[in-house]
């Protein structure tokens, strides 16, 4: 599976420890610069634990169906969700988060009834206004929508009710209802702001800590682990 890296070298030094490590992730700093981590098999274990109570809220469960949008370089941040909806008995398809794509997931939204389409991003929605579909046409019939930061308010605007979905440096942030508050892992993440970033810091042991680290993902307030996406 191409998801399972075992070692990357990303900008810098190789991973001494391969066999403690799942891999290398990558996350955006609030200048847009894309960084390596080292992300360990344990931590990758917790987040998958995460993302099984995570669908579990959004009603993600057996027989529901799931559509989930990323890219190779957000492996660590959504691969725990991927196997939690294989786990989890949903269906799963999976689509990259680009333009290129934005052809297939319209096909996807058209003949599968699914019940969540996660990580929508403005790139696939520039891809649909290029095919001139309308975004309520495309997933006016799903029921939990999750928009990356740069896609929400589009999708708002089209008269859509979507829900938060950020991945905020290595964490990732999911709301549970439309409008609603993104929640990070609490027994991971501990979230604030600096000049209106969202910054991110270690809780539990992982390889690579994270002290107040500060990602592009811009917020109007944070209150323990809930976001208030901008």
């Amino acid at each position: 599976m191409r998801y399972l890296v075992t070692l990357v070298a990303l900008g810098g030094g190789v991973v001494s420890d391969a066999t403690a490590l799942w891999g290398v992730g990558t996350w955006v700093d609030r200048d847009g610069v894309r960084r390596p981590w080292e992300v360990s098999h344990t931590e990758i274990q917790r987040a998958m634990g995460h993302s099984s109570r995570v669908l579990g809220d959004l009603g993600v469960g057996p027989g529901a169906r799931v559509l989930w949008c990323s890219m190779l370089s957000e492996a660590a941040q959504v691969w725990p969700f991927i196997v939690g909806s294989m786990l989890s008995g949903a269906q799963l398809s999976c689509a990259d988060a680009t333009a290129a794509e934005a052809p297939r997931v319209a096909m996807f939204c058209r003949l599968i009834d699914y019940r969540a389409v996660m990580g929508v991003t403005g790139a696939i929605l520039d891809g649909l206004d290029e095919m001139g579909l309308a975004y309520a046409d495309v997933f006016g019939a799903v029921a939990v929508l999750g928009a990356r930061p740069d896609a929400y308010h589009r999708l708002t605007t089209a008269g859509l009710a979507p829900q938060h979905f950020a991945l905020v440096g290595p964490a990732v942030a999911v709301a549970r209802e439309p409008a609603g508050p993104a929640l990070v892992d609490d027994a991971e993440w501990a979230v604030d702001l600096i000049d209106g970033h969202v910054a991110v810091t270690t809780k539990s042991e992982r390889p690579t800590a994270f002290d107040r680290a500060v990602t592009c993902v811009r917020a109007a307030s944070t209150s323990g682990n809930e976001i208030a996406c901008a």
